[in-house]
């Protein structure tokens, strides 16, 4: 009733300022500080404070709210009563989960100069940390229309952003950088498909690559891990970045590499090179303990590994280094097919490296494959989540008593929580790893844009999803709404 309260006040406040005179501000006379409602809420809660003497120009109205300063709507032609919205309390580099509470006060500050005088309310106000949706980077015209463009994050805009991937690890508390692959122009036509960098410390984006010379459809983005001491450093991000292209012969160039500059630390523009040619590779992925590289072929819904990387051309198979494909020619050798033709999923592999999710886009369902450490090797998947071949939206546990409709990326908290993109149902999925599927963000089967508390909010069609734990903020590729959102704790 609060919010609709306050904009009626205004709003007579308005039509009647013939009949009231506006009160100024009495430097001479003190502030008195009445009561304030609601006296507990979140971030943009709408507030009204109750008082005197506090003149009825807002611009010279401060509240401050555990020294943030909250945005002054408006104030009574009396000077009675201030209308505010409540401020993100979250500070950089201070962790809060979803649904804590704190108490602080709120101060009120009026005049300007020498002549400004500063109350205190001695009740507190109780503030809950909550998740919500916010638009991060992108934008389109008056007519819904977006393109690819590079620039500062206010002038930056993105066309399909699909897949998403960290880039390496910054200072503490620091933003981490990332990369996205925009998918296509959603026509059919994948002549625009590319791949961008989100630099966080500059607020720049760029395109390392446009899709052409062969790389036609880059799907996926994965990096080898670090080395220390000859050892592989597990959840590292190392100096090659692979690219997954989904092309349609065996002789097409499938798997393609670019190579951190030495000195820069970045990867070059319009520079990679091709390591593997296979058929119709839908996604790859690193194991984050052993560093083994895992893709997939749409064709028979083949999964291989990568047993040599040492030369200019990658040596793959399966199930064991004895059955290596010839390179350019049909991959005959696989570990296992996960179901049948046509099956278009991507690999996406726990930070435990204990297991890892078939997600199969065009078939619906999520299959779980466990990997066992003495063999280095994944198990035949099982389904996990979902009914095969059967889209829908149904929250619950395990196969069959759950639905979705064309799952894409997901992401991993701590404790293998899985957030998978649901892209026809417009919202993102939670999955935990016993089986238990919930919705997190948006509104199922209700496309659209906007933003707000995390079952609020609107998504349409979301590809690609990234969690950074560090400063607990998801951030998903918005396809339709050409945008990066994201969803953190405020």
């Amino acid at each position: 009733m609060l919010p609709c309260f306050a904009f009626s006040l205004f709003v007579t406040s308005c039509k009647d300022s013939t009949e009231i005179e506006d009160v100024p501000y009495k430097p001479d006379q003190p502030v008195v500080l009445d009561h304030f409602a609601p006296d507990s809420g979140r971030v943009a809660t709408q507030m009204l404070i109750y008082g005197s003497n506090f003149g009825s120009d807002k611009s010279k109205i401060n509240v401050i709210i555990n020294n943030k300063k909250a945005a002054v709507i408006g104030v009574n032609p009396e000077g009675t009563i201030i209308y505010v919205i409540v401020p993100s309390l979250l500070k950089e580099g201070e962790p809060h989960y979803g649904g804590e509470l704190i108490s602080t006060k709120i101060q009120v500050k009026v005049g300007e100069g020498d002549q400004v005088q500063e109350k205190t309310f001695s009740k507190d106000f109780t503030y809950q940390f909550t998740q919500n949706v916010s638009t991060f980077l992108g934008f389109t015209d008056q007519d819904g229309n977006s393109a690819v463009i590079d620039g500062s994050f206010s002038k930056a805009q993105f066309n399909t952003p699909s897949w998403l991937s960290f880039d390496e690890k910054t200072a503490e508390g620091t933003a981490r950088n990332f990369f996205l692959i925009e998918e296509s122009t959603g026509d059919g036509n994948w002549s625009n498909g590319s791949v961008r960098f989100i630099d966080m410390q500059n607020k720049q984006v760029s395109t390392l690559f446009r899709a052409g010379n062969g790389v036609n459809r880059p799907r996926t983005i994965a990096f080898t891990l670090k080395k220390q001491n000859g050892q592989m450093v597990a959840n590292s991000i190392g100096d090659t970045m692979i690219i997954a292209n989904d092309d349609g012969n065996w002789n097409s160039i499938g798997t393609i590499i670019l190579v951190r500059d030495s000195i820069t630390h970045r990867f070059p523009q319009n520079y990679w090179q091709p390591v593997m040619h296979h058929k119709q590779c839908n996604g790859g992925a690193i194991h984050p303990i052993s560093g083994e590289y895992w893709f997939n072929s749409y064709e028979k819904s083949q999964v291989y590994k990568v047993f040599d990387r040492s030369g200019s051309i990658w040596k793959y198979g399966g199930p064991d280094a004895s059955h290596l494909n010839t390179d350019g020619q049909e991959g005959t050798n696989y570990y296992f097919l996960v179901q049948d033709n046509g099956w278009e999923f991507s690999i996406q592999i726990a930070p435990s490296g204990n297991f890892a999710y078939i997600v199969v886009r065009n078939q619906h369902y999520i299959a779980r494959m466990d990997y066992n450490f003495d063999k280095k090797a994944f198990e035949k998947p099982q389904p996990f989540v979902g009914s095969k071949q059967k889209a829908g939206f149904q929250d619950g546990v395990g196969v069959g008593n759950t639905l979705f409709n064309t799952p894409q990326q997901g992401a991993f908290d701590k404790d293998d929580n899985f957030y998978v993109c649901d892209a026809e149902n417009n919202c993102i999925r939670k999955v935990t790893p016993q089986g238990q599927v919930s919705t997190f963000a948006g509104r199922p089967g209700n496309p659209g844009y906007s933003d707000g508390a995390l079952r609020d909010a609107q998504f349409d069609a979301p590809l690609g999803i990234i969690y950074d734990e560090v400063n607990q903020v998801f951030y998903v590729g918005d396809r339709d709404n050409h945008r990066i959102r994201a969803i953190k704790v405020e």
